[in-house]
């Protein structure tokens, strides 16, 4: 039996963190991994501005992309959807998304809303990166404030 690519339940996998935490790195070699092992992957990109390098940078390393811009996942949730369901055409396993970096409360937004469509995805547990020396210079006195409120929010 062939299962049409609309019947298939991809999974969501969320990668938060910080800018420069390695999360587009973290996605792209976990695309490679599981492309080798015959699975297939997307990724939908977020960032508040309109041009984003994350989602050229899938493009190029063969990945079918979408993105959300102009806001975070949890502001454009509805667009967030959309484009999963736009990437179901090619039939993957698995749909990397990346949020902006100063999304907050990304479980009360973003992922409990998204098991309302658990009919068509499986949900996976929310996976945060962390460059620790950014963490340690968060910890210290002099940190920003709003740098750190941020980070704790995580």
């Amino acid at each position: 039996m062939t299962v049409k690519a609309t019947e298939k339940k991809p999974w969501i996998v969320v990668v938060g963190g910080f800018l420069g935490a390695g999360k587009t790195t973290l996605i792209l070699a976990a695309a490679r991994e599981l492309a080798r092992l015959g699975k297939r992957c997307t990724v939908i990109m977020n960032d508040q501005g309109s041009e984003l390098v994350d989602t050229r940078l899938a493009d190029l390393n063969g990945l079918q992309s979408g993105e959300v811009t102009g806001g975070c996942f949890c502001c454009k949730l509805s667009d967030l959807v959309d484009v999963a369901e736009k990437l179901r055409f090619f039939s993957p396993d698995v749909i990397f998304a990346e949020p902006v970096g100063s999304c907050t409360d990304l479980l009360a937004t973003v992922l409990r809303p998204l098991q309302e469509h658990g009919h068509k995805y499986k949900i996976t547990p929310f996976t945060v990166l962390v460059d620790p020396a950014r963490a340690d210079s968060l910890l210290r006195r002099e940190a920003d404030p709003t740098l750190v409120f941020f980070f704790e929010s995580r």
